[in-house]
């Protein structure tokens, strides 16, 4: 099978390769580029969710003969007055069912919360801030924050592991459409 995945970003390429392969879903991972349309910070449950699923779309539309396409976005939602970063994956298949799976949320620094509401990408904060290039495209700012026990790649594992749950052949009568 091949499968799209709306990114360059490695941790999240390797992450998409590492779920299917968890399911014993044999995947030919093909990394293409993400939509311009998507912000680089989304705010807003919505807004992450929109991210994911366009990334999905786009990179299905993008990668000739690919079943599916797989977008994954992190951006900050607000829960009990607090500003979580998630992790957010969709799946897209060329029938135009889409799958979503979250992945953990961890509490943004309260030093990175202004710049990061008004759109400033978490992982240039971070790198600003800790003096470290590449941090989203490295460990993330969870893993600076958790001295890589926890990773942006793990982050994105379980996303796209929870998106792939409904598809797998075993789960397939629980998720069909009443």
């Amino acid at each position: 099978m091949i499968v799209a995945v709306g990114t360059k970003n490695p941790n999240k390429i390797r992450a998409v390769e590492d779920a299917y392969r968890l399911f014993g879903i044999p995947a030919r991972i093909v990394p293409a580029p993400r939509p311009l349309t998507t912000p680089p910070q989304p705010v807003g449950l919505e807004a992450v969710l929109k991210g994911a699923v366009e990334r999905a779309k786009a990179a299905l539309q993008a990668v000739e003969k690919a079943e599916h396409g797989v977008g994954i976005e992190a951006g900050v939602v607000e829960a009990g007055g607090v500003h979580l970063d998630i992790t957010i994956a969709a799946i897209v298949d060329a029938g135009g069912r889409t799958t979503i799976g979250f992945g953990p949320a961890f509490q943004i620094p309260p030093p990175f919360l202004s710049q990061v509401l008004s759109g400033v990408e978490m992982g240039a904060v971070a790198e600003q801030y800790f003096k470290r290039p590449s941090i989203g495209y490295r460990e993330g700012l969870i893993g600076v924050l958790t001295k890589r026990r926890v990773t942006r790649y793990h982050l994105n594992l379980a996303a796209v592991a929870m998106a792939l749950t409904p598809r797998l052949p075993h789960n397939s009568q629980l998720y069909l459409k009443p």
